[in-house]
């Protein structure tokens, strides 16, 4: 089967008048550059420029009317070339569905092949053979079996070491295994640990700014003070819960002096004192 086309002769180029159409219009439209047109004579302005597009339409016009006598045998021929297409393509169509349902089946077949030989490699149990393992052009006849298994093999030797690294890290290595046992991403499981690094760091920070800047509770001026006039007897007040306060009676060999200091002690500290009524014998 093979296209036949009979000898034929070309269409005659069409003839006219062209240098001396040319020449004239030429000539005539150079006279209207020149032109300047005025409130007196704009009336003759938009005459001459109804002139020239009646003109340019009349050769279009005739234009569109030769280019459709021109293509008439033409459009023939295509009508015809495209009713032999349409005859083709109804039988090609049939084998195509038959060529994809072919190759479809072939594809479920090597799928299951590779899911088969997955299994048997013993992937960690967090690994499935989905689209983060899964290359589609394995599927292709020009992946072997033997080439996938090779990158299979691969695959499983990069995880493990992945999850080795990770498992090692000196900080956050649980979060990151966990992250990466989700993804297998072993960059996006780093970028987590610095940032919970990152998160870290900032916490500790505020906490000793907030430390630093800690509002000082009443009497703490005067304590420090009393620290420097006494250094051996004004303790620091430790940073622990409030305490149960309870009445202790004591007694003291002291002078005036050590009296004196005590009481400042007392006061400095919260600590609330009062006389003890001693009892006179009758």
């Amino acid at each position: 089967m093979e296209l036949k086309v009979n000898e034929y002769k070309l269409p005659e180029a069409i003839s006219f008048n062209f240098e001396e159409l040319k020449t004239q219009i030429a000539a005539k439209t150079e006279q209207y550059t020149k032109i300047v047109y005025t409130d007196d004579n704009i009336k003759a302005a938009k005459e001459d420029r109804a002139d020239l597009n009646r003109l340019k339409k009349a050769l279009n016009d005739e234009r569109i009317r030769r280019q459709k006598e021109y293509l008439v045998p033409f459009e023939q021929f295509k009508k015809q070339i495209d009713e032999v297409i349409a005859i083709i393509d109804k039988p090609v169509q049939a084998i195509d569905t038959q060529i994809k349902a072919y190759e479809q089946i072939k594809q479920d077949e090597k799928r299951a092949a590779i899911e088969s030989m997955f299994n048997d490699m013993l992937f960690p149990e967090f690994v499935k053979l989905d689209q983060k393992i899964f290359d589609p052009r394995w599927l292709n006849a020009s992946f072997s079996m033997k080439q996938i298994e090779e990158s299979l093999m691969k695959t499983k030797e990069d995880i493990i070491k992945n999850c080795q690294t990770l498992a090692g890290l000196p900080t956050y290595s649980h979060e990151a295994v966990i992250y990466y046992q989700r993804t297998l991403d072993v960059t996006g499981a780093l970028a987590k640990v610095r940032e919970l690094s990152e998160i870290e760091a900032a916490k500790k920070k505020m906490q000793e700014e907030e430390e630093h800047h800690l509002v000082p509770m009443p009497g703490a001026e005067r304590l420090a003070e009393l620290k420097k006039e006494y250094p051996n007897t004004i303790p620091v007040a430790p940073d622990k819960p409030e305490e149960p306060q309870m009445w202790v009676q004591f007694e003291a060999l002291i002078n005036s002096t050590q009296a004196a200091a005590l009481k400042t002690f007392f006061n400095a500290n919260g600590i609330e004192f009062r006389p003890i009524k001693i009892k006179e014998d009758k």
